[in-house]
């Protein structure tokens, strides 16, 4: 899934989903080299690509809500990290999307 923030050119591909009073709020990384993931909020932004692929797990959040979350963010808990920005979590979620593409080329 791609979605593309109000006022900026290049789309930004989604790594998690989730709601918050009805509002739906997309995980991203911002642009290559940002060290972890941001929110991005409906309003905010347009779907370019609707797209959901299949690397996605729907899991509950901490609140027993509902979330879609790729799974190399899922694994271990490594979303948490992501959140926070450590650079760590994103070097190793980038080798889990790396080992991904390696075995589905």
């Amino acid at each position: 899934m791609l979605v593309l923030e109000k006022g900026y050119e290049t789309p930004v591909e989604v790594y998690g989903i989730y709601w918050i009073d009805g509002e739906r709020i997309y995980w991203v990384i911002p642009y290559e080299g940002h060290e972890g993931f941001v929110t991005l909020s409906e309003k905010d932004s347009e779907v370019v690509d609707p797209e959901i692929k299949d690397v996605f797990i729907l899991r509950k959040n901490d609140a027993d809500e509902d979330l879609f979350l790729h799974w190399a963010a899922d694994k271990d808990n490594l979303i948490y990290d992501l959140v926070d920005h450590d650079p760590e979590a994103m070097k190793e979620f980038k080798r889990r999307l790396s080992s991904l593409k390696n075995t589905s080329d």
